[in-house]
């Protein structure tokens, strides 16, 4: 499910980029969940990173299409923007923010249809790559990459990361299947570690970010042998 957000004040092309989206989801079989925003105003306040895809309509009244991204970017740093826009022009200031593409009004199916399979494939190579985490009801979009290690604490998860820690009610053996294949391997059973950010590794624990963590003896072999299919790509 790929979750889109259309930012328009003319409702006319809320609706052809929603029906654009959906003729896509048929010729596709990918499935899409679409919420409409009538401004600008409506989409950034308490804004939650829950998106994959925002259409921001550059030209609207109050706050911007650009305006929008940059408060977007404050909060939402992987989201893919794709500006809608009368002028190309305006599309250059897109890079500022990180914007994977335009589409210029009016708006043609097929034209839509390549901005739409590039922010696809946009995040499909992100989601690989990201977790969504609850912590104290707010939602954050961390890439695996800055997560050090995952601690179980009773009935949470501690989430160590480049932004400081993170908890969240969740369960040990699921994160642990989420995480498979990412580059994260089980020094114990209370604890996940991201191999990127190995320093050291004894036979009583593992050095991560220069903190010492048990590793325990029947996780040993395991482990090891996961630290170096990941060295070994």
């Amino acid at each position: 499910m790929i979750r889109v957000a259309i930012v328009d004040d003319d409702r006319l092309y809320q609706s052809q980029v929603k029906d654009y989206i959906e003729a896509y989801s048929k010729e596709s079989g990918i499935e899409f969940s679409v919420t409409l925003y009538n401004s600008g105003m409506d989409f950034i306040t308490d804004y939650k990173p829950v998106y994959d895809i925002a259409f921001l309509d550059i030209e609207m009244p109050l706050i911007d299409g650009m305006t929008t991204a940059r408060k977007l970017r404050q909060t939402d740093s992987e989201i893919c923007i794709v500006f809608i826009t009368k002028m190309a022009k305006y599309a250059i200031e897109g890079y500022e923010v990180n914007a994977v593409d335009f589409v210029v009004k009016p708006i043609k199916y097929f034209n839509f249809k390549d901005k739409l399979k590039k922010a696809i494939k946009y995040v499909e190579a992100r989601s690989a790559n990201d977790i969504i985490i609850k912590s104290d009801g707010s939602y954050f979009r961390i890439p695996v990459t800055q997560i050090y290690y995952i601690e179980k604490d009773k009935n949470y998860i501690v989430y160590n990361t480049a932004q400081g820690e993170l908890r969240e009610r969740r369960n040990m053996e699921d994160m642990a299947e989420l995480l498979e294949g990412s580059g994260f391997s089980m020094c114990n059973s209370g604890c996940i570690v991201n191999l990127r950010f190995i320093q050291q590794v004894t036979q009583t624990d593992v050095t991560v970010n220069g903190v010492q963590l048990p590793l325990s003896r029947r996780r040993i072999k395991d482990f090891k042998t996961d630290m170096l299919k990941f060295l070994r790509g």
